[in-house]
C-alpha cells in the first residue's frame, strides 16, 4: 500500500518531496521512500537523495529510514556500504514487503547492512518500529 493510501498519512504531519525516480515522506525522525517501478536504485540516486536530506534535515541529523517497496525496482546491494560511514544520516532501516521477489532481496539486504534492518509486512508495522527506536527517542 502507498503511504499516501493509508490511514496514517492523514493522522501524520509530512512533507512530501517527489524527485525524478521516486516519491518521499520526510517526517521528524524518519522517512518514507517509494521509488518508481522500474527504477534501478544506484549510487547516484543515493546522492541526490541524500542531498535533499541534509537540505531538509541538517548537516548532521540522524534518521531511520522506510523502503515501502510498492513497485518492482532494483538496488545496488553495495549501497548499504554506505551507512558504515562516520557521517551516515541513517542509523536504522525498515524495508516493507510486498511480494516474495521483494522479501528474498530484503534478506540479502538485511545481511550486507550495518545498520540495524527491520523486514516489514506493512507501512504501519515499519512506522510503528521506527517510532520504538531508542536512538531517535
Amino acid at each position: 500500500m502507498r503511504f499516501e493510501d493509508s490511514p496514517l498519512s492523514k493522522s501524520l504531519s509530512y512533507e512530501k518531496i517527489v524527485l525524478n525516480f521516486g516519491t518521499n515522506y520526510l517526517f521528524d525522525d524518519f522517512f518514507i521512500m517509494e521509488v518508481n517501478e522500474g527504477e534501478h536504485f544506484n549510487s547516484k540516486k543515493l546522492n541526490t537523495l541524500i542531498k535533499h536530506l541534509r537540505t531538509h534535515y541538517g548537516s548532521h541529523r540522524q534518521l531511520a529510514y522506510i523502503a515501502n517497496r510498492v513497485n518492482s525496482y532494483s538496488i545496488d546491494p553495495v549501497l548499504w556500504a554506505y551507512f558504515d560511514n562516520d557521517d551516515s544520516i541513517l542509523i536504522a532501516a525498515s524495508i516493507v514487503s510486498y511480494r516474495k521477489s521483494t522479501e528474498m532481496s530484503a534478506n540479502i539486504e538485511k545481511q550486507l547492512a550495518s545498520i540495524s534492518l527491520k523486514r516489514s509486512s506493512s507501512i504501519e508495522e515499519a512506522i510503528g518500529w521506527v517510532k520504538s527506536l531508542s536512538e531517535l527517542n
